[in-house]
């Protein structure tokens, strides 16, 4: 009867060596270390029955990325030898468009033995600390298959790293945001991790250990945090039994009010994403705060608003070298608005206090930096160029432009004048030249098109040095970058080349890019920028349009407003 049945199978392989197998992939991706396996309450399911080889390689793809149980549900899939050796190591590699096609041989294999190749697209790595890094080329392995004495396939030779289709990584993990501190601990900003979504129940265990641990690798030197080093939970946030949700963090040390009300909020926002009671926070026991209130985020949300600009700034725009207000066509006070200048591009701080402008050198050859507080008189720095990017602002003291495509240079108040430092942006520009650079509202990172690529890097202070470190290049769907800005924390809006797709929101590691719609836009667009609330504002060739949403068709802002003007929000 088993001999039968091996025959079968192997018949039904060889009829499927012509056909090339795809795993469907339909849900967007949500992205913990390795999970509690105590949290498993599920049994896991094993491979479907008769699957064959081709369809076992891809079955074991799928499951690959449900980390319960040490990976129970992909070690189901081998063979009882390989499952008991199979150490994979951290993290797993992401990939898409799987295919699986039977493996050429140059010599016979034996019977019930079938080489098969996994190809497919590469799409990023979940690192060990939980967050995603973009990677891009074809992933190709072979992995030997064998027939066992029950009739079922089984892997022999699985990868020493675990890959799993983007799909099934989708379904079992869920991106959430853990809060850290800005560049000058005053407000709190998300680093974004990716941990196992189900039981919901240990979610809030899971983010309070991702938060306690520290930053992700890529952003522990732009990022701070008022938790002190060994700080850990005592127990998994519990119900005590009222509707709230207890966080009991092991000894502090003698530590300020000011960093208690930092941890406060760095826990509270963290917890948000997960979780929608009140939080109590203690440390062994005792209350965390002197009031020992419970907490929701709307009692610390000046932490979050800090790093926001006021939401009665309408924006303006560079109109034959002038601004003008944004809401009514109309030029702005002072010299800026005036003609005074030759304005090419221009931003404004946070606050609404002051400008940036780069303008024409009077009477030269080149472009220079003007900063000073809004309707008065833009004094030059001692900067000039053949070229220089739209200022960014770092609250309402700093602000930072891109000389020529390499030199990153930021512009500090001093009380009586703007002094300039270099930024070294070494790691940023060895791709090609900086033609948009865009701080994060909290100045831990910065947005860069780097030779018509999405980069991100984050923004580090060293021996009062300014470096961007560790730059990620988030690759875009076949399109060119032209231009970006901040969507929220955490995403970014860009701009491409394509008039399929001329913008999109992309998620600030690269995880997804999802387009708005083309509607009314035309090529080229001129720039992006946006207000706040996301309301997306785009220039082309025709006029200003806006947008809130992806699916939305765009409408136009200000109809006095002609195309190939420049329009930009504080920031």
């Amino acid at each position: 009867m088993i001999g039968v049945r091996r025959v079968a199978v192997l018949l039904a392989v060889l009829l499927s060596v012509s056909a090339c197998a795809s795993i469907p992939e339909s849900s967007d991706p949500r992205a913990i270390r390795a999970v509690d396996e105590s949290n498993a309450t599920a049994p896991v399911p094993p491979p479907p029955d008769g699957a064959d080889p081709l369809a076992l390689v891809r079955s074991f793809v799928n499951a690959s990325a449900a980390p319960e149980s040490n990976h129970e549900s992909a070690r189901q899939h081998l063979t009882p030898a390989a499952r008991r050796s199979w150490t994979p190591a951290p993290g797993l590699l992401i990939v898409d468009n799987v295919d699986t096609i039977p493996a050429t041989q140059p010599t016979p294999l034996p019977d019930g033995v079938q080489m098969v190749t996994v190809q497919a697209d590469k799409v990023g790595r979940l690192l060990p600390d939980s967050s995603f890094v973009p990677e891009v080329g074809e992933y190709q392995a072979q992995v030997r298959v064998e027939l066992q004495p029950d009739g079922e396939w089984r892997i022999a030779t699985p990868q020493p790293e675990i890959v799993a289709s983007k799909g099934s990584f989708s379904t079992v993990y869920q991106a959430v945001p853990i809060y850290f501190l800005d560049h000058d601990s005053t407000g709190i900003v998300p680093d974004v991790r990716y941990v196992v979504s189900q039981p919901a129940s240990t979610l809030p265990r899971q983010v309070i250990d991702l938060l306690t641990s520290g930053p992700s690798a890529g952003l522990e030197s732009a990022m701070r945090t008022a938790i002190p080093p060994g700080v850990h939970p005592k127990t998994n946030p519990t119900d005590p039994g009222d509707g709230a949700l207890e966080v009991n963090l092991s000894d502090l040390g003698a530590i300020p009010r000011e960093d208690r009300q930092l941890i406060a909020a760095q826990v509270v926002f963290t917890l948000q994403s997960v979780n929608n009671a009140r939080v109590r926070l203690k440390v062994e026991g005792a209350p965390l705060l002197p009031d020992g209130k419970d907490l929701r985020p709307t009692d610390l949300d000046s932490y979050e608003t800090n790093n926001t600009a006021r939401p009665d700034l309408p924006g303006m725009v560079v109109v034959d070298e002038r601004l003008l207000s944004l809401d009514t066509a109309q030029p702005i006070q002072g010299p800026a608005g005036s003609g005074e200048y030759d304005v090419l591009r221009a931003g404004q701080s946070l606050d609404g206090s002051h400008l940036a402008a780069v303008t024409r050198v009077r009477g030269g050859v080149g472009v220079e930096l003007r900063v000073g507080r809004y309707g008065s008189q833009l004094p030059e720095l001692p900067v000039r160029g053949a070229d220089m990017s739209r200022p960014t602002w770092r609250g309402k003291s700093e602000v930072w432009t891109v000389v020529d495509g390499r030199n990153v240079v930021r512009a500090l108040d001093a009380g009586n004048n703007w002094v300039l430092r270099q930024v070294d942006a070494g790691q940023l520009t060895g791709d090609g030249p900086i033609s948009d650079l865009r701080l994060s509202r909290d100045g831990t990172r910065v947005a860069a098109v780097v030779g018509g690529r999405l980069v991100v890097a984050g923004v580090s202070e060293q021996d009062g040095q300014v470096v961007l470190q560790r730059p990620i290049t988030l690759p875009a769907p076949g399109v060119r970058i032209t231009g970006v800005d901040w969507l929220k924390d955490d995403s970014l809006v860009a701009i491409s080349d394509s008039n399929i797709t001329p913008v999109f929101e992309v998620t600030v590691d690269g995880f997804q890019w999802v387009p708005f719609t083309a509607a009314n836009l035309g090529q080229p667009l001129k720039a992006v920028t946006v207000a706040n609330r996301g309301r997306v504002v785009v220039s082309d060739r025709s006029g200003i349009w806006e947008s809130r949403e992806t699916d939305d068709v765009w409408s136009l802002v200000q109809g006095s407003i002609g195309g190939g003007s420049i329009p930009f929000f504080p920031g």
